[in-house]
């Protein structure tokens, strides 16, 4: 399949394509002497750049996520944003002028901020939205803002379809974002049952437990990790030589494990780094489970090469994993 940009020719009633001349055998091949079909870019597409398309095209479907306008709210959380990065680095890849009418346009290309998201124009297109803005242009500009998000995660994730509701949610949980999300979605994730908007007259029958659960404390009880208990007057705390305990919990080391890189971002291959050296790490022994950090193992394996090294290029692991504990923290995995 190629992706190719179209020059309309109203006057001769022509519609030219410039595939090169690379890609022109490819085409040729591709007809194997037969008709073609034209078919507007998919929307999953909408800032590929011409030539051969090397993913697989995606098919419409309606209960796609580009469609789902419960998102937007999710989308402009700041957290959100930090965790997806610039959305004009992604809007800038669109090369050609989104409001095109086969008509003149003009060869600079600019952004235009909508309500909701921005359009990529050309100058001429830009000026005419400016002055009389569109419904076109405004949807548009809202489809673009879905399908950025939807993009980014997709990719951190490593998926190659596109974006399901529940790996959102689970995005959403790595990320440590998830209390953003519209209850609406995590009902529908927990099957909660929408509340009657309206007085109507119904049978009496067994409660359900869906009729009146709230969505939203459900997804807080599954992300926390452990509780920790405190004891002000712990009882070694009167022995003259009381005996050192290392602190350990497989599930919180679970949930540092379950965090991106702090390095390298990566999701997968992490693994739990504990605290080696500023006092800590004595006689061969590990620190507490809980001065841990998040490292990819190709990091983890860098970072034993050569540890002074390491902290020379990056920091102080104290910083990291003050961090750690902090996003336990706020994400109720410590409680």
């Amino acid at each position: 399949m190629l992706v190719l940009q179209p020059f309309l020719q109203a006057d001769l009633g022509l519609m030219m394509f410039k595939p090169g001349k690379a890609l022109l055998g490819e085409l040729a091949l591709m007809s194997e002497g037969n008709r073609l079909v034209v078919m507007p870019l998919p929307k999953e597409l909408v800032n590929v750049p011409s030539g051969k398309l090397k993913r697989p095209i995606f098919p419409e479907s309606s209960t796609s996520l580009v469609e789902d306008d419960r998102l937007v709210a999710f989308f402009k959380q700041p957290e959100v944003q930090k965790r997806l990065g610039n959305f004009y680095h992604w809007l800038e890849r669109i090369p050609h002028c989104q409001l095109s009418d086969g008509e003149y346009c003009d060869k600079n290309l600019t952004f235009l901020d909508c309500a909701v998201g921005a359009i990529r124009l050309c100058w001429h297109h830009d000026n005419q939205e400016r002055v009389q803005p569109t419904e076109k242009g405004r949807e548009i500009a809202k489809r673009n803002f879905l399908l950025w998000g939807l993009e980014v995660i997709q990719h951190q994730l490593r998926s190659s379809h596109p974006v399901t509701l529940p790996e959102l949610c689970w995005w959403s949980v790595v990320n440590g974002v998830y209390e953003h999300l519209p209850v609406s979605i995590v009902d529908q994730m927990y099957g909660v049952k929408p509340k009657p908007t309206a007085k109507v007259l119904t049978l009496k029958r067994e409660a359900d437990e869906r009729d009146e659960a709230d969505s939203k404390a459900l997804l807080i009880k599954a992300v926390k990790a452990i509780n920790i208990t405190v004891d002000d007057e712990p009882p070694a705390m009167f022995m003259a030589r009381p005996k050192e305990k290392a602190w350990h919990s497989e599930k919180y080391l679970k949930f540092v494990r379950s965090l991106p890189c702090v390095i390298t971002h990566k999701t997968e291959g992490v693994v739990a780094h504990h605290l080696i050296g500023h006092g800590e790490g004595k006689m061969g022994g590990k620190a507490h489970d809980l001065f841990t950090m998040p490292l990819s193992a190709d990091e983890h394996q860098r970072f034993h090469h050569d540890p002074k090294a390491w902290e020379a290029k990056n920091g102080s692991q104290l910083f990291y994993v003050k961090q750690t504990i902090k996003k336990a923290l706020e994400l109720g995995a410590l409680v």
